[in-house]
């Protein structure tokens, strides 16, 4: 039953009820309180009905002082003969000749808001008794709020909030808090059934322990969302058998986790406990109940049977399934960005799906990258929606996620089954790579499969449109943005300029595709960015020495920047310094430097480097006003597993210089080890024989740098593809 009024509605008829009656032509009402509960309630009933207010503050002799004429209440805040108080207190009896006296409580207005005559008056007052002061203020509290609002409770919603303190869903509190702070009285456990069963909860009906009611009630609950998400009902015991919720409703604990915040509470609770093992050990095909995101018993069956159709080589299957667990254990997000429905993406337990997915699509890649139908191993890797760049990204993200299974509990599947499949996958990424290498070797020793291809030393001549005197312009080089990384920046850039006020310049970022100077190392590679003609650039064997040259002369560091400024540009490697300029070329080798010192958590570090780069160029082009920007880079590199060996080989006696990867001098031929470069690849700025290894387990020795996971200079598509970025203001 709901409430006809709120209180200040049901205390206006009250007053005028009093004022009709009285004999008086300028009545008084005396209104008795008890608590003081009822005193902006009066304020707001005489406000709305035009008549004279005066409150007791202290004693009610005080209502008689500065008389005024006309209807008048008189609110004294305490009851008329308070038990701890000796005497009458009632001293105006004159009132009943001119008014009336009312006295009256927020718990006795309460049953007027109802109707007395449609309602047990008695049961009312029951459900709002309290004898301890503390629990009365509450009550009095609950009671204020619910009958002041817009929308009126319904009898059973004051007493659940009664009870619980302040739910108005019984089965939802007990789902999210279990008994508590409720008293565990005989009266308190009775209402409590009371309210679980008038909502359905049946199971409770034979419980008289909290700890009994509350066990029923999640059992219950848990057996609710089975049943909806397509469980057989008949396959509960009848006492849990919950009607199904019809297409537009929702099981009571997916419209908890609709509204709590404290989803990852309730997935601990709810997803790691086996509430009906027995039943969901029977159910045939449990991917048919993956809504359903309670109940540890169908958590493991789902992970179970995932992990058999990955050891059968299903992965496409495995990549559906993963997700669509994962996006149910996700929930949905509002605008704010929270999380609704579900545990939200933060959870182990969504996380660990979340992985699941990332290793079903990185298995299904390695499994199928060499099926593509191009010979071109430029396209191969460096496709955007198909090259294999994505293994590359998946493994690093792989890395990055870490290990999500060793927040959930102990006996969940996955604690003992992802290591193990992570190991795999990265030795799996090893022989890709070994493969990826041979395939190079092949195509290389076949032709010249690189000369239709942009090079980096051709890029001053290419974009000289783009780099105009006339034009602001600002160039920012990365040392060693491997394709993935470049193409994870692009993508963070397009996401920042997006954010930017409605007045701030618009920009297009956009990718291409350019190899770098082979061997792929920073010497040469930062040489070939340098203003210049093309055919003034090439890399030459010197006295021995492989060398980049411009007009016929070394390109140093010092020189690099001398040929930058003779063109106009201001070369900084600050953040904040020399950006004045209007034609600026930032350099920065830090990803070399994190790669090269081998630090611990090198992925999650070239991930972070990503976002602070984003953060740094959308900055810049925010607070600057640059015409056309663009993100370049030197060379990329291979990044291999922690468990992986690879092989110092020696420098063979040919070889009159080398690196890690390569090998230069005037006897190197195609018996060297690696790929030979020289005169019949057509590289055109090769004017070396250079022999490069293609195999990422090989590297010559080399003193002084380390090399155990992080290298370049090779022939790996990894090396030497790179994404250039480019950023057009309009």
């Amino acid at each position: 039953m709901q409430a006809k009024q709120t209180l200040p509605d049901a205390a206006k008829d009250t007053i005028r009820s009093e004022f009709d009656r009285a004999e008086s032509s300028d009545p008084i009402v005396l209104w008795w309180d008890d608590g003081n509960y009822l005193e902006d309630i009066i304020e707001q009933a005489c406000d709305e009905l035009g008549v004279h207010l005066k409150v007791a503050k202290e004693t009610p002799l005080e209502l008689r002082a500065d008389p005024v004429d006309g209807e008048q209440v008189w609110y004294v805040p305490h009851l008329k003969e308070p038990e701890d108080v000796e005497g009458d207190f009632d001293w105006f009896r004159d009132v009943e000749h001119t008014g009336g006296e009312v006295e009256m409580s927020i718990e006795d207005l309460t049953v007027h808001a109802f109707e007395r005559g449609q309602l047990d008056a008695w049961e009312l007052n029951t459900a709002t008794q309290a004898d301890d002061p503390a629990k009365r203020r509450e009550i009095a509290r609950i009671l204020h709020d619910q009958l002041t609002g817009g929308q009126l409770p319904t009898l059973e919603q004051l007493r659940t909030q009664i009870v619980t303190g302040g739910y108005t869903d019984p089965v939802a509190f007990v789902l999210e808090n279990g008994w508590g702070d409720i008293d565990d009285s005989p009266d308190t456990i009775e209402q409590m059934q009371d309210l679980l069963t008038s909502e359905g909860v049946d199971a409770v009906a034979s419980d008289d322990e909290p700890v009994g009611i509350v066990a029923a009630t999640r059992r219950w609950a848990v057996a609710e969302w089975l049943i909806h998400a397509g469980a057989d009902a008949e396959r509960f015991p009848r006492e849990f058998r919950a009607e199904t919720a019809g297409d537009h409703d929702l099981p009571e604990l997916k419209s908890l986790l609709n509204n709590t915040t404290s989803a990852s509470l309730l997935a601990d609770r709810y997803l790691g406990e086996a509430i009906w093992p027995d039943i969901l050990a029977d159910v045939d095909d449990p991917w048919e109940l993956a809504d359903c995101i309670v109940d540890a018993a169908l958590e493991r069956r789902l992970w179970e049977e995932w992990h058999a159709s990955f050891d059968a080589g299903d992965y496409e299957t495995c990549l559906e399934r993963a997700e669509e667990r994962h996006d149910a254990l996700l929930g949905s997000e509002d605008f704010r960005g929270n999380y609704r429905g579900a545990f939200g993406p933060d959870s182990p337990w969504t996380r660990t799906w979340e992985q699941a997915a990332e290793i079903a699509r990185l298995a299904h890649q390695l499994e199928t990258w060499d099926e593509s139908a191009t010979d071109d191993v430029v396209s191969l890797y460096a496709d955007p929606d198909d090259g294999t760049w994505q293994i590359d990204n998946a493994v690093l993200n792989l890395v990055v996620a870490g290990e999500p299974e060793t927040d959930l509990p102990d006996d969940h599947p996955a604690t003992a089954a992802l290591d193990d499949l992570r190991t795999q996958l990265q030795s799996e990424y090893v022989e890709y790579l070994e493969d990826l290498g041979d395939l190079v070797t092949e195509t290389v020793e076949a032709g010249a499969p690189f000369v239709d291809e942009d090079h980096s030393y051709q890029f001053f001549t290419k974009e000289s449109d783009g780099l105009e005197s006339g034009q602001t312009v600002a160039l920012f080089v990365i040392d060693a943005l491997r394709l993935d990384l470049a193409r994870r920046l692009a993508d963070e850039l397009r996401d920042y300029v997006a954010t930017l006020p409605a007045d701030a310049p618009e920009f297009a970022v956009d990718e291409d595709v350019w190899l770098g100077t082979l061997p792929s190392e920073t010497e040469f590679g930062k040489a070939a960015l340098t203003p210049g003609e093309i055919q003034m650039f090439d890399v030459s064997l010197v006295d021995g020495e492989l060398q980049p040259l411009r007009n016929n002369r070394r390109v140093t560091t010092n020189r690099r920047e001398s040929l930058l400024g003779g063109d106009g540009w201001t070369v900084t490697r600050e953040e904040d310094d020399g950006w004045q300029s209007t034609r600026v070329a930032y350099f920065k080798n830090d990803i070399d430097d994190i790669g090269e010192k081998e630090l611990s958590d090198l992925e999650a570090m070239l991930a972070r480097r990503v976002d602070s780069l984003a953060e740094f160029i959308g900055t810049k082009l925010e607070q600057g006003e640059w015409d056309q920007a663009y993100v370049l880079t030197d060379h990329g590199f291979v990044l291999l597993p922690d468990n992986a060996s690879p092989e110092k080989i020696s420098r063979p006696a040919e070889a009159s210089d080398s690196g890690r990867r390569w090998i230069a001098g005037e006897d190197v031929d195609e018996d060297s080890p690696g790929v030979l470069l020289d005169s019949s690849s057509r590289l055109g700025y090769l004017d070396a024989n250079v022999s490069v290894l293609a195999s990422p387990l090989k590297r010559f020795r080399k003193q002084g740098l380390g090399d155990a996971r992080f290298y370049h200079g090779g022939l790996l598509p990894q090396e030497f593809v790179l994404d250039f970025i480019s950023i057009t203001q309009g």
